[in-house]
């Protein structure tokens, strides 16, 4: 017998520990041990832990319980509460240095007091993962959470974002989970489970062998074959209800022989939950009590607390104490925690419905009495019927908004939904529903509509009436709901001048709405015109009808200069990107700058993301991400836009946004994969985005449509390619579009007309988009229409076409497009027995493609290359211009001196990022160390 019962036959299970704990240095992973109750999961994180402080590790436990699922970051609290007790004030500060701040508010309940209500959920998931880093940079750190299935989201959330980042942090993760329970989000678990630095292993049943050496260790020596084979068949070997059995077998004065083996099938049906019931009414009334009050308290109960709901004496709580922990009921030791969950629940099942409930109220009552965490009443509450108690509601409303300013919005939903149910006092109704639809944004858009039209009819206020209608428009837009318009142009009407700060934010969410709508456009323009004669404003709004001013003339091919001056002037102050505005605020015009090719986009996206992470918004983050990772397809950083782009779906996809907005960042994620030549994952993309066909008739789908119908050329469906392109350009016509940096429908229209045999429609459509390009000027877009005109024209006037467009897209940032005019001319060069020449471009051509990722394109060049006699040549990728934009930029920081881990903390990535980033930029500048950056960097680029 092992001299530890509960670690008989865990061999494996220990090695796949100690193997985790010795990769700590490089950040080891998550160890997940999975499997049915009583299986031996919480023995070997008990073990876990006694292994990781034997390896002079930190370590920090929790463990979630059904009781908590709604207690926000409840695990994360578990695991970093005692850590930061034990250290000084100076360490607090260390722990909580750089980034890490953001996580603060999380554990000072009195900074609740001034933070501003909103969604904090990403700054508090960054400010965690710089906490953890932190604490794992003062030494390596062991985390264990048992019953991760009980997990509360918040802490999830946490754990799906930690796990990406972890790689080099010295830090490990020891999780069980109990196999079949879904938790709250399984789509969440499942990630956290896939995940590729995440081990799961699966305790076995006990053999028959063990389970006789564990019957034979406590029972007795001489215990019978047939007996302890029994005792195996009847608990199927599981750990826990063998060791209930053979206490009952002890406690019944069973004889542990053949003769008495008739009598173990009822015990064994006792074993368990039943079996804890026998023991507790074997214990003093008091006992019972006290076990009780444990198991509506929860674990890690407060001994003063549980001890005044059970209603007893010093005296007899110390003894009602040590008869549990005589009992295999409580664990000895404050707080009082029971040995297993199912023991807990075996106690609290055993109470009716009408205890259980009194239970809870009393148990609200005394935490509110002593100060607890609002939340901690309200998971209490929660448990209760409604009693019409104004008290319980404005618990509950402090406790929601608790719950959101740590960017857990599920809780606060679950809270106010309570608290609605209660029900509030008649004046208090419309506030509160109005607090429930804000929460519900965030959670589930169907909702909160509903709830936010419910409070929009109880006010009377003009004023308050349009903050809602604010806020529910914003939902209805984004469900695309046709009567968006109508309820924005109504409560216009209802202020009559009354705030025209507000008005101003109105007008900006309605042209939004209309800017995009076919059959409404003029409504938009109309607006937009009057808008033009206003004078200019300060203001947020003022700023965001300046920003829909500069997207709608760049959709529409103004002069570009005219463009960048509205765009420059919306953006100026950073009103749009740091503020309270929504993500089409910075979106828009930095939209409008990269169709300009400037990177003045760029430093917008950056300001952005760095702004979501501080206000915790999932859904700017993922917009900038988004459009950031656009920018990168049309200048030709490949990787790094497919990263963005699959980065901002998950983000999306994890705040619950509707179709529209998953569909532009599902099309520009397929963008990105079919410039490299992935034509079925770009399929698989599009399929991500949930828009099925027929699509609407409706412009905000235009990044969906251009880039299924450009996915249907590649793969040879030039008629249907063809009809989709031409019906991309029919709705942006009708929206007032025309810039063919926006979407150059007519050049791809052209080339597929082109290959089809109409040469006359074809030199139609690139004689339109040449003019439309030179007219608005920026390199890109007039490179990418001379190319197509230089290939529908062919001959002499093609080759200077062709010849015009590598002229114009040298030293501009559209490395890509470069690379495809680059191509074309060499091929049309080859043709024309111009081989020298051809070879040149070629070559270029080649270099260019190659560090762009687009190997179809590099492949294509090659081939040409060959053709024209030229050798085989190894691509050189090196120098600066084989930077990527993350390359460049990490590299241009370093040179200025910040550390990696600085770095990494602005540009909000891991550490580990930062180093990959490095290593590949002196790789390509051919240096060794960041001290070299500097006059690298300044040299010329060989490309």
């Amino acid at each position: 017998m092992s001299a530890r019962p509960d670690l008989v036959e865990r061999d494996a299970e220990l090695a796949a520990v100690d193997g985790l704990i010795g990769a700590a240095a490089e950040g080891g992973g998550l160890l997940t041990i999975e499997g049915p109750p009583g299986i031996g999961k919480t023995a070997l994180m008990v073990e876990a832990r006694a292994r990781g402080q034997a390896a002079g590790m930190q370590v920090a436990s929790a463990r979630g319980t059904e009781f908590e699922r709604t207690f926000s970051y409840g695990v994360v609290r578990q695991l970093f509460e005692p850590l930061l007790a034990r250290v000084s004030a100076a360490g607090r500060a260390e722990l909580f240095a750089g980034a890490a701040a953001l996580a603060a508010p999380l554990f000072d309940p009195a900074r609740f007091a001034t933070e501003p209500a909103g969604d904090w959920s990403l700054a508090v998931l960054h400010g965690l993962y710089w906490l953890t880093a932190n604490a794992a940079a003062r030494r390596p750190l062991l985390l264990a959470v048992d019953d991760l299935q009980w997990g509360d989201l918040p802490s999830l959330r946490w754990l799906a974002y930690l796990l990406p980042r972890m790689e080099g942090l010295g830090l490990v993760i020891v999780a069980a989970r109990r196999a079949g329970e879904p938790g709250e989000d399984p789509a969440l678990l499942g990630q956290i489970l896939s995940d590729p630095l995440t081990t799961v292993v699966r305790p076995a049943p006990l053999s028959a062998a063990a389970a006789a050496g564990l019957v034979r260790g406590t029972l007795s020596a001489d215990a019978d074959d047939a007996f302890c084979a029994a005792c195996h068949r009847e608990t199927g070997g599981n750990p826990l209800l063998l060791h209930e059995l053979v206490h009952a077998v002890a406690a019944e004065g069973v004889a542990p022989a053949a003769v008495d083996v008739t009598r173990l099938r009822a015990l064994g049906a006792r074993a368990g939950r039943r079996a804890v019931t026998i023991r507790l009414s074997r214990l003093p009334p008091e006992a019972t009590r006290l076990a009780t009050a444990v198991a509506i308290l929860g674990d890690d109960a407060d001994p003063g607390q549980a001890v005044v709901l059970a209603g007893l004496d010093e005296r007899a709580a110390v003894e009602s104490a040590g008869a549990l922990v005589r009992a295999d009921v409580l664990r000895p030791g404050p707080p009082f925690e029971f040995v297993h969950p199912l023991i807990r629940a075996a106690v609290y099942e055993a109470l009716t419905p009408i205890e259980r409930a009194a239970g809870h109220a009393r148990a609200a009552r005394l935490l509110d009495a002593a100060g607890a965490d609002p939340e901690r009443v309200a998971a209490h509450l929660l448990l209760t019927p409604p009693s019409a108690d104004p008290g319980v509601v404005a618990t509950l409303r402090e406790a929601a908004r608790r719950a959101g300013s740590r960017g857990a919005s599920e809780s606060a939903v679950a809270y106010l939904h309570r608290a609605l149910a209660e029900p509030p006092p008649a004046g208090e109704r419309a506030d509160l529903l109005v607090e429930l639809g804000s929460s519900e944004v965030r959670v589930s858009g169907d909702a909160a509509i509903e709830h936010l039209r419910e409070a929009h009819a109880l006010l009377d206020d003009p004023i308050r009436r349009a903050e809602t209608t604010h806020l529910l428009a914003g939902q209805l837009q984004l469900f695309g709901d046709d009567q968006t318009d109508a309820v924005l142009a109504q409560a216009l009407d209802e202020l009559a001048g009354a705030a025209p700060e507000l008005e101003r934010v109105l007008e900006a969410a309605l042209i939004v709405n209309v800017i995009f709508e076919p059959c409404i456009y003029q409504k938009a323009a109309g607006r937009l015109d009057r808008l033009r004669r206003r004078p200019a404003g300060a203001t947020l709004g003022a700023k965001m009808l300046l920003s829909l001013l500069a997207y709608h003339d760049a959709r529409a091919g103004a002069p570009v200069a005219d463009v960048m001056a509205l765009a420059r002037r919306a953006l100026a102050g950073g009103t749009l990107v740091t503020g309270d505005s929504p993500p089409a605020g910075f979106a828009l015009p930095a939209m409008a700058l990269a169709l300009a090719d400037l990177p003045d986009a760029e430093v917008v996206y950056d300001d952005a993301l760095a702004a979501a992470h501080r206000q915790g918004s999932i859904l700017k983050f993922a917009v900038a991400k988004g459009f950031r990772g656009l920018t990168f397809v049309w200048r030709g950083e490949l990787a790094e836009a497919e990263a963005e782009c699959r980065e901002a779906l998950v983000a999306c996809e994890a705040w619950g946004s509707p179709g529209r907005i998953s569909a532009h960042l599902a099309a520009f994620l397929a963008d990105a994969l079919m410039e490299q030549g992935r034509l079925d994952d770009a399929a698989a993309a599009l399929d991500r985005a949930g828009v099925g066909e027929p699509l609407a008739d409706s412009a905000t789908l235009l990044s969906l449509r251009d880039s299924r119908a450009r996915l249907r050329l590649l793969r040879g469906d030039l008629a249907r390619g063809l009809e989709e392109m031409l019906e991309a350009g029919r709705l942006l016509a009708a929206v007032g579009g025309g810039n063919p940096a926006f979407l150059a429908w007519r050049s791809h229209a052209a080339l597929a007309l082109r290959q089809l045999g109409d040469e006359d429609e074809a030199r139609r459509l690139v004689a339109e988009e040449l003019d439309l390009a030179r007219a608005w000027g920026a390199p890109r877009a007039l490179g990418a229409a001379l190319r197509a005109a230089g290939l529908v024209e062919g001959g002499q006037q093609g080759l200077a076409l062709l010849e015009e467009a590598v002229q114009v897209l040298a030293g501009s940032p559209a490395r890509l497009e470069h690379a495809r005019a680059r191509t074309e001319l060499g091929a049309a060069l080859r043709r024309a027995n111009r081989r020298s020449e051809a070879r040149d471009h070629l070559r270029h051509a080649v270099d260019l493609a190659t560090i762009c990722g687009a190997m179809p394109l590099a492949a294509r060049a090659q081939s040409e290359l060959l053709a024209t006699g030229a050798r085989p040549r190894r691509i050189a990728m090196s120098g600066v211009t084989a930077l990527t934009a993350r390359e460049r930029r990490v590299a241009d920081m370093a040179a200025r001196g910040p550390t990696n881990r600085e770095i990494a903390q602005a540009l909000f990535v891991a550490p580990r990022t930062v180093e990959v980033h490095l290593s590949s930029v002196y790789r390509k500048l051919s240096i060794r160390s960041r001290s070299e950056l500097a006059a690298a960097l300044a040299e010329r680029a060989r490309l």
